[in-house]
């Protein structure tokens, strides 16, 4: 990729993420979430939560995620980054799309570790943002999960929820490394 078409294509990712970050940004949702607040997102019909959620990051996110295989997740992680939010990732090593997407992550800046082998699979999907955030639920990292499939999850704003799901996650990062 010659330099125009690096500057092109980064100019088109900076604008598709500011239209989403002020899109979440001027939500009710965004607006009116607080400590304790429990807030359901259904794929395909408001899976741009999960996107808003990555853009309003201001120090942290940990994933731990089975399937991870959707560019324009990947991209809005990598975007993070940029934005000097670290970004650590857990991705089960048996599914086939997250070696390329790990390769993808990496070289965008983004900490990947394998999950370790002490389990069958490591199914979960989380992200933990900024210590005080949690998104939980059967969303895979897919396009299909995100665009097509019914996927369920929940938003919860705590921060003690968020710390359990961070002991788990830096126990499964640690075991990967």
């Amino acid at each position: 990729m010659d330099n125009k078409a690096l500057v092109l294509a980064i100019s088109a990712l900076a604008a598709v993420t500011f239209v989403v970050q002020s899109a979440y940004m001027q939500s009710s949702h965004a607006q009116s979430c607080n400590e304790g607040d429990v807030l359901a997102v259904f794929s395909p019909d408001n899976s741009e939560e999960i996107f808003g959620l990555l853009g309003s990051a201001k120090r942290e996110i940990k994933l731990e995620v089975y399937e991870f295989s959707y560019t324009a997740l990947a991209d809005a992680l990598i975007d993070a980054r940029s934005r000097d939010v670290s970004v650590h990732i857990v991705l089960e090593p048996s599914v086939a799309a997250n070696t390329q997407m790990s390769q993808y992550l990496l070289n965008g800046g983004v900490s990947v570790a394998w999950a370790s082998k002490k389990f069958h699979n490591t199914h979960s999907k989380f992200a933990v943002i900024d210590d005080n955030v949690v998104l939980v639920g059967s969303t895979n990292w897919s396009k299909n999960a995100m665009l097509y499939n019914r996927e369920a999850s929940v938003v919860v704003y705590s921060a003690d929820v968020a710390r359990s799901f961070e002991g788990i996650f830096d126990s499964d990062y640690a075991a990967g490394r």
